[in-house]
């Protein structure tokens, strides 16, 4: 089963950047495919990094303990498994590991144009409103707007 992680993604404005692929219409967060013995942490710095050079800083919370040696690592907000039928790919299964992040330095923004077809930065209270956004995006929005 394919593994993918993803962020939301914020600038120093505190607009969240949305993603369309050439192969879909459909918003989503930016971030990829885990490759084999990368953490989750080391894929999404690197997806970040290859489609928009840019460099985050991870957001949130840590299991809260401490061990000396042992560097702990912000947990993901989200975590879930997808399966759908897709006209394109056949029957799809994945598992999603969503981050909360931040820009860590002001790079130029350059996209790769191979892989993403447009981008937009938005609100969290502007998530509502897009329309093409898969739904657990939009929820996961809302729970960030509470925190």
């Amino acid at each position: 089963m394919r593994q993918v992680v993803r962020a939301f993604l914020r600038n120093s404005k505190w607009k969240y950047l949305l993603v369309q692929h050439h192969k879909s219409d459909t918003w989503t967060l930016p971030g990829g495919h885990i490759d084999k013995g990368e953490t989750l942490h080391q894929a999404l710095k690197r997806e970040i990094q290859e489609e928009f050079n840019l460099k985050i800083r991870f957001l949130g919370e840590k299991n809260s303990f401490w061990i000396e040696h042992i560097k702990e690592q912000v947990l993901p907000m989200a975590m879930y498994k997808i399966h759908y039928d897709s006209k394109k790919f056949g029957k799809v299964k994945k598992y999603e590991y969503i981050f909360h992040a931040e820009i860590r330095d002001i790079e130029p923004l350059k996209i790769e144009e191979k892989e993403i077809k447009d981008i937009t930065w938005l609100t969290l209270e502007e998530f509502a409103e897009i329309e093409n956004i898969f739904p657990q995006i939009q929820k996961m929005a809302e729970k960030l707007l509470q925190e």
